[in-house]
C-alpha cells in the first residue's frame, strides 16, 4: 500500500479558502430583490394589460350588445351606437349592404380583434332573429389611457424600489464597511515580515459603531497576548540555546581529552565514541534551535549555495551512522542546484531528512537525488502508514514500533518542515509499509531565493 501526502506552503493569504466577501453577498442579495421586483412589476404590467384588453373591454362591448338588443326589440327604431369610439353597424334580414366590405366576411357571432394599418379595433357581432349586429370599438385611445394610467405608474413605482433598494444597499455597506476594512487590514497584515504582530487599528476607530469596536479591541487584546507569548518562546529558545552551548563544548572538550589516552578498554572506546555522536547530535540540535529562534532575522546571503556539495559534506558526515546500520548511503546528481539561502539552513534540512531515513532502515539503502528543482530522499526502510504519515511531521512523534529501534527524538522531520515552509519551498512524501519512504523538498523557480 502506498500512502502519498503533500505539505503545501503555510502561507496564510495562499492557504484560505476564497470566499465571497460581505459587500459581495450584499451587491448579490441587492441583484436578486431587484431581479424578483422587475419580474413581479413587469408581470402586474402584462396582467393588468390582459385584463384591461381581455376582460374588461370585452365585458363592456357584450354589455353594450345585450342593452341594444333589448331596446330594439322594444323599439326597432332604437338607434344603433355611433360614439367617438364605439361604432355600430345593422344587417337587417341577412342584408350586409350598410356593413363595411371589411367586417362582411367575419365570424357572424363573438369577438374579432383587428389590426389592419392604423384601425386597431374590437369587434363584436352578434344576432338575433335573422338580424346581425356589428360594433367596432376603436381602442387606440383606451390604449393610451392605459399606458399613461396604469403601465407608467407601476414603472415610477418600480423605479421608486429600485432607488429605495440601492439606498439600503449603500447604508447597508456603510454600516458593514468597519468591518470589510478591518478583515482587508488583517488579510493584508505582513504577519511574517513584522517582527511582532502588533496591530495599528487607530483608524478603523475612528467611524466604528460600538459592536465594530468591540471586535477591534478583543482583537488588539488577543494579538497583544498572542504576541507576547511569541516573543516569551523566543527569548526562552534563544537564552536556553545559549545556556545549553556551555556545557555542550565542556563535554566535546573532556571527550577530546578521553580520546588522547591510548591504553582503553573497548567497551570505554565504544562509550565515548557514542556520547560523541550524541554530543554531536545535541550541538546539531542547538544550533538549529538557536536558528529558528531568530528566523524572522535571517537574510538570504548575496551568493547562492551550490545544495550539491552541502548534501555530500552531509553524506560524508552521516555515512559512520549509517555503516553502523548496515546501510549504504548515495548521492545521484542529474544537474546542479544552487540556492540563494544560508548554507546552514540546507545542512539542517538535508540533514534531518537524510538521519531520519537511516534511523529507520536497517541493512538497506538510502539515496539522495539532486536534480534541478529538487532534492529527494528515499530509503528501503521500515515505511509508514496513512496514521503515521499523517502524523510524521508533528514534534516528538515517533510510530510505537520504532520507539527504541531508531535513534532521535521525533524532532528532525518537524523542524526540517519549519524551515522548508519559512523558505517558500514544497515537500511531499510517499510511504509504504515495509517498502521505504520517499520524502521530496521542491524548489520552483521563485522559490529559489529566500524571503
Amino acid at each position: 500500500m502506498c500512502v502519498t501526502i503533500g505539505l503545501a506552503k503555510e502561507n496564510s493569504k495562499a492557504a484560505l479558502v476564497k470566499r465571497k466577501g460581505i459587500r459581495a453577498k450584499l451587491g448579490r442579495a441587492f441583484a436578486i430583490q431587484v431581479t424578483i421586483i422587475s419580474v413581479i412589476t413587469l408581470g402586474g404590467i402584462v396582467a393588468a394589460y390582459n385584463i384591461i384588453f381581455g376582460v374588461v373591454m370585452r365585458q363592456a362591448l357584450n354589455d353594450e350588445a345585450k342593452y341594444f338588443w333589448e331596446q330594439y326589440e322594444n323599439d326597432a327604431g332604437h338607434p344603433i351606437p355611433d360614439v367617438y369610439n364605439l361604432q355600430g353597424f345593422m344587417a337587417a334580414n341577412g342584408d350586409l349592404s350598410g356593413v363595411p366590405a371589411v367586417y362582411r366576411d367575419l365570424e357572424p357571432i363573438g369577438f374579432t380583434q383587428l389590426d389592419a394599418g392604423d384601425q386597431q379595433a374590437l369587434l363584436h357581432v352578434s344576432e338575433r332573429n335573422g338580424d346581425r349586429l356589428f360594433m367596432v370599438f376603436q381602442y387606440e385611445q383606451v390604449s393610451d389611457l392605459a399606458f399613461f394610467f396604469g403601465i407608467v405608474p407601476l414603472s415610477l413605482v418600480l423605479l421608486l424600489i429600485y432607488g429605495m433598494s440601492f439606498v439600503t444597499y449603500r447604508l447597508s455597506q456603510r454600516a458593514i464597511s468597519p468591518v470589510v476594512r478591518l478583515g482587508n487590514y488583517l488579510e493584508a497584515f505582513d504577519f511574517e515580515g513584522e517582527r511582532d504582530i502588533a496591530l495599528d487599528l487607530g483608524t478603523l476607530k475612528l467611524n466604528a459603531d460600538a459592536e465594530v469596536m468591540s471586535m477591534i479591541e478583543a482583537m488588539e487584546q488577543f494579538t497583544a497576548r498572542l504576541n507576547a507569548f511569541i516573543e516569551r518562546e523566543r527569548v526562552f529558545t534563544r537564552d536556553a540555546g545559549h545556556e545549553l552551548r556551555t556545557p555542550v563544548a565542556v563535554f566535546k572538550g573532556s571527550l577530546d581529552l578521553l580520546e588522547q589516552e591510548q591504553e582503553r578498554p573497548a567497551y570505554e572506546l565504544r562509550a565515548i565514541r557514542r556520547m560523541r555522536r550524541t554530543v554531536e547530535d545535541m550541538e546539531s540540535l542547538l544550533e538549529t534551535l538557536l536558528m529558528l529562534a531568530r528566523e524572522e532575522e535571517i537574510a538570504p546571503p548575496e551568493r547562492a549555495v551550490r545544495v550539491n556539495d552541502v548534501i555530500a559534506g552531509q553524506l560524508d558526515l552521516l555515512q559512520p551512522t549509517a555503516e553502523k546500520a548496515g546501510n549504504t548511503l548515495a548521492l545521484h546528481e542529474s544537474s546542479e542546484l544552487k540556492l540563494k539561502v544560508p548554507e546552514k539552513v540546507v545542512e539542517i534540512v538535508v540533514g534531518n531528512l537524510i538521519r531520519n531515513a537511516i534511523n529507520y532502515t536497517s541493512g538497506g539503502r538510502v539515496d539522495v537525488v539532486v536534480s534541478g528543482t529538487s532534492v529527494r530522499v528515499q530509503d528501503s526502510g521500515v515505511g509508514m502508514s496513512g496514521d503515521q504519515l499523517e502524523n510524521a511531521f508533528e514534534p516528538f512523534y515517533r510510530a510505537d514500533e520504532s520507539r527504541g529501534a531508531a535513534a532521535g527524538h521525533g524532532l528532525g522531520l518537524s523542524i526540517a518542515k519549519r524551515l522548508i515552509h519559512r523558505w517558500g519551498w514544497g515537500i511531499s512524501v510517499h510511504s509504504s509499509p515495509g517498502e521505504g519512504t520517499m520524502v521530496e523538498v521542491s524548489f520552483e523557480p521563485d522559490q529559489g531565493v529566500g524571503r
